[in-house]
């Protein structure tokens, strides 16, 4: 199997959750690239390896990726192959790379050509790199014990006093003071693993997350917890977009590639098969 090279080492899963939902405070649709555009022609686009598509991505979970990330096994592994396979790219011909998500995010030069590890597209990150068209649209589970006295909750009345965990400087915390208020008991974690970890042990009664990774993490991880619902939408949504160099020539050939897939309901059949998050009813 192709294996990744690596930047950092592979991590438990508690590390996956801890560095999972990678969202910002302000999300906004579509693309971005100042760059000139490139022919697109099949196989032959101008990769740091000729005749290659190297790929970056964080640690490997569920539902993103489930085993090695070059398993095709999960929404982004597949998603990944899905775009290889637009641009003239046959499986043996995609590479992975492990990286940090400050990697994907800063405006250093990238050694990848793309990533795909749930980066929200935001204002503020296309001043530093350059997103494909979005291939997610997704949402704020709201978890709690599932033998808890809010497991039958339906409305946000029922949760806004209880200690409430979300991830510091990430799109649950400003999410959750919308739907909560500024004066709701929010307690920041650095990341939904540690929350999760603390939901179970009583530290805290509710844990908000993306509803994907979070019904990955009742059902597989922790599953004592369950997701009741999802954040009402504050009118901020949140897109996943495929990380670019800034002004990157290939910004239009990815973002061409993701639109085809969107087109011909390809990336509606990996949402169906990957994320079980479609029955989440929004809480009143």
């Amino acid at each position: 199997m192709r294996r990744l090279n690596a930047v950092l080492p592979v991590a438990a899963v508690s590390t996956a959750l801890l560095l999972a939902g990678c969202s910002s405070d302000t999300s906004t649709d579509a693309g971005s690239s100042g760059a000139a555009t490139p022919t697109c022609e099949p196989g032959a686009l101008p990769t740091h390896t000729d005749g290659k598509l190297t790929v970056a991505a964080g640690e490997a979970y569920s539902p993103w990726y489930i085993g090695e990330h070059d398993s095709g096994e999960g929404f982004e592994s597949a998603l990944v192959y899905e775009v290889a396979d637009q641009l003239g790219y046959a499986e043996e011909d995609v590479e992975w790379e492990l990286v940090t998500f400050e990697q994907i995010v800063s405006p250093s030069i990238k050694t990848f050509d793309f990533a795909a590890w749930q980066t929200s597209i935001s204002d503020e990150r296309r001043k530093a790199v350059d997103f494909s068209s979005h291939y997610l649209t997704t949402r704020q589970g709201v978890i709690v014990q599932e033998a808890g006295p809010y497991a039958s909750a339906t409305t946000l009345d029922e949760l806004k006093d209880l200690r409430i965990g979300v991830t510091a400087a990430q799109t649950s915390l400003t999410l959750a003071k919308a739907a909560f208020g500024d004066d709701a008991n929010l307690v920041p974690f650095n990341g939904a693993g540690d929350g999760m970890t603390a939901l179970q042990s009583g530290t805290i009664d509710v844990m908000i997350m993306d509803v994907d990774q979070g019904v990955a993490a009742s059902t597989e991880y922790f599953p004592d917890s369950v997701v009741v619902g999802t954040l009402p939408d504050q009118g901020t949504v949140e897109q996943y977009g495929l990380v670019l160099d800034l002004n990157s020539t290939l910004t239009e050939c990815v973002s061409a590639a993701v639109d085809a897939l969107e087109a011909d309901g390809t990336l509606a059949e990996l949402r169906t098969t990957w994320l079980k998050s479609d029955d989440i009813p929004e809480l009143g």
